[in-house]
C-alpha cells in the first residue's frame, strides 16, 4: 500500500531540489548515469538467481538433511521473498532519492518516476547477495570437506560486490545503499538455510 501511494517528481520539483543527501564516500555516486552498467547489474542478478536455484535442485537426492526438491525450492523462495519484502519495506519507509535525480544528464523521465525515491537500500545488491550466499551455504553443507569451499565463498561475496559497483556506476545507488543491501541479503541467504538445517 505504501508503495502505491508514492509519487515521482514534477519538473518543477526537480528544478528546485536542494543539495543531495550524500556526504563523504556517498558523493562518488553523484553526476553519474550509465545505462550499460545498469544492464550489467541486471545480468549478474539474474545469474545469481539461476545459480542459487540450480544449486538447490542439483542436491535434492544427495543430502537428506534438506529433503526433496519441494523443501529446497521453498527455502529458496523463502529466501528471496524475505529479502524482497524487507528491501521494499525499507525503501518505502526511507524514500531516499537516487543519485541520478540530481544529475541533469540522466533522462528526465527516469528522474520523475516514483522509483527515483527508492535508493536505500539496493534491491539488486540484497537479492544478489541472498542468492549467492544461499547457494554457498547449501553447497557447503552438502560438501563439508571440499577443498573448493574458499572458492565458493569468495564467489558468493564477489558477485554481489560486482553488482554493487555497477549500481553505483549506473547512478542508481550510493555506496551506503549497496553496502547495506549486500549485508542484509547475505545475512538472509545464510540464515534461512541454517535455520532449516538445524530443525
Amino acid at each position: 500500500y505504501a508503495a502505491s501511494q508514492q509519487r515521482g517528481f514534477s519538473e518543477f520539483e526537480l528544478a528546485t531540489l536542494g543539495s543531495p543527501q550524500a556526504v563523504g564516500w556517498d558523493r562518488v555516486a553523484l553526476n553519474r548515469w550509465d545505462e550499460a552498467a545498469g544492464h550489467r547489474s541486471d545480468y549478474a542478478l539474474f545469474a545469481a538467481f539461476g545459480t542459487a536455484g540450480l544449486t538447490a535442485l542439483a542436491h535434492t537426492q544427495s543430502d537428506r538433511r534438506f529433503g526433496d526438491a519441494v523443501v529446497l525450492g521453498s527455502m529458496w523462495f523463502q529466501t528471496n521473498l524475505s529479502t524482497l519484502m524487507l528491501t521494499d519495506a525499507v525503501k518505502n519507509s526511507v524514500r531516499r532519492n537516487r543519485p541520478f535525480v540530481y544529475y541533469d544528464g540522466a533522462p528526465l523521465a527516469e528522474r520523475m518516476e516514483a522509483d527515483a525515491r527508492k535508493s536505500f537500500f539496493s534491491g539488486h545488491a540484497s537479492l544478489t547477495a541472498c542468492n549467492t550466499f544461499f547457494a554457498a551455504k547449501v553447497w557447503s553443507d552438502m560438501h563439508p570437506d571440499s577443498r573448493w569451499a574458499p572458492v565458493v565463498w569468495s564467489a558468493a561475496a564477489l558477485v554481489p560486490a560486482y553488482v554493487a559497483w555497477q549500481r553505483v556506476e549506473a547512478g542508481k545507488h550510493y555506496p551506503s545503499d549497496v553496502v547495506v543491501g549486500t549485508v542484509v541479503g547475505a545475512a538472509v541467504g545464510y540464515l534461512i538455510p541454517t535455520i532449516h538445517l538445524d530443525r
